[in-house]
């Protein structure tokens, strides 16, 4: 829970909000406190990037405090005897280091004005710029220097690693020595970017893009030492494949691919060769298309009989996405079932503004969706009313138990799991 104000009373976060540096054999009791956040922050933290093995890079020293749920304030230190410089961003902003370079990842549209010419990039993009400029730039907004801030910040350039599209949303990036690998979706379907870091660390160069529309799968990739190599551990998997392990090698991106050898896979846990898995759209009450995933048997015969299952979350900023579902596979779809994931607004499938269009007097929308999903899967000869059933636990406890007021009539079983039904307490 975050500091918040109720009735007038603040009440504190109950989160650790101290760092200290420790010795190791000495006492942690005795170890003296380095840095500190408010009572009312929902945490706090110091930590190091090390970028000295890349061409330009630094050590970057950080200490961020979340003085709310999504709001964050930065700052950062190159040397130990440097002062931290308070980061001239949005609250709302991430920031990370590669090379020489920061990144900043935008939760809101951004007008960066430092240089006098007004560059709004949009609220979902991956920036980066030059991280000792950018540091100069935030210690004369800091000092309040005005020909200082105007010389600094006529020195920064900014560059754009990812701006969404209608259909694409930025979701992360993992590194090894010389690559950046940035994870997109696609209208949920997941595409892989390669990114080299420039000669002599200078701005990054697009070397390999995966097909346009992106696979129904997940992936994750992770540097064999990204200190010292190319090499990536590359796991996949889907609605109905198991994580499956890759060796590859950021160096042979190009038209045959970067993958070098399958190593491992895990077991398949049910039977899936007689599945597909397929995307709709539904409509939304407000016209919104709300894409949806479908996983049922080839062939499925669309008299309405069938037996289906509509999950959903819709909240945080958290994306529904394919993975492998075992305790659906065997307890649901070995069985004849259908089974539903809708990628309703609240989530983070469509980026920032796809979560932030749900939040509050919006709140609504998310059950529309999920509703609208609902009715397509009738509409379409899934299912009926009498054979749809619905679930969801937690924040998707509290859309289940919408869907019990809102639209019992479509569902013949809802299935509400640990509920936050009341918000006020």
């Amino acid at each position: 829970m975050q500091g918040r104000v109720v009735g007038g009373r603040r009440y504190r976060s109950g989160y650790p909000r101290t760092v200290r540096e420790w010795t190791r054999g000495s006492k942690v009791d005795d170890a003296p406190i380095v840095f500190e956040g408010e009572e009312t922050d929902v945490s706090c933290g110091q930590y190091l990037y090390d970028e000295t093995h890349r061409e330009g890079g630094s050590m970057y020293e950080v200490q961020s405090r979340s003085i709310s749920f999504y709001n964050s304030l930065y700052h950062v230190r190159k040397e130990p005897t440097d002062k931290f410089l308070k980061l001239a961003i949005a609250l709302n902003t991430e920031v990370s280091f590669f090379g020489r370079w920061m990144l900043l990842q935008l939760k809101a549209d951004w007008e960066a004005n430092d240089n006098g010419s007004d560059k709004v990039f949009k609220s979902g993009s991956l920036i980066y710029v030059d991280a000792r400029a950018f540091l100069d730039f935030s210690g004369a907004k800091v000092d309040g220097n005005q020909d200082a801030i105007k010389e600094t910040g006529s020195r920064l350039q900014y560059h754009v690693l990812f701006a969404p599209s209608e259909s694409t949303s930025y979701t992360g990036y993992s590194t090894t020595k010389n690559y950046l690998i940035l994870y997109m979706l696609d209208d949920v379907k997941e595409r892989l970017q390669f990114f080299k870091l420039g000669d002599r660390g200078g701005p990054f160069e697009l070397v390999y893009s995966d097909d346009e529309g992106g696979q129904i799968r997940t992936a994750s990739a992770g540097g064999v030492d990204s200190k010292e190599s190319d090499l990536i551990w590359l796991t996949t998997s889907s609605y109905t494949q198991p994580s499956t392990l890759y060796l590859a090698d950021a160096r042979k991106c190009g038209s045959n691919g970067y993958i070098i050898s399958k190593l491992k896979s895990l077991p398949h846990m049910y039977d899936s060769s007689e599945l597909e898995v397929t995307q709709h759209f539904a409509t939304s009450k407000d016209g919104t298309k709300i894409p949806y995933f479908m996983i049922a048997k080839k062939g499925l015969l669309l008299d309405g009989s069938t037996p289906t299952l509509l999950y959903g979350y819709g909240g945080f900023e958290i994306s529904l996405g394919p993975r492998y579902v075992t305790t659906v596979g065997i307890s649901w779809l070995e069985r004849g079932g259908v089974y539903v994931e809708a990628n309703i607004r609240g989530g983070g499938e469509y980026g920032p503004k796809w979560h932030q269009s749900a939040l509050k007097e919006n709140r609504n929308k998310c059950y529309e969706d999920f509703i609208a999903v609902g009715e397509h899967l009738v509409a379409s000869n899934i299912c009926t009313p009498k054979s749809l059933a619905c679930r969801g636990g937690s924040n998707g406890g509290l859309l289940a138990g919408n869907m019990l007021v809102q639209a019992p009539d479509l569902f013949a079983a809802i299935h509400v799991a640990v509920p936050l039904l009341d918000m006020k307490r």
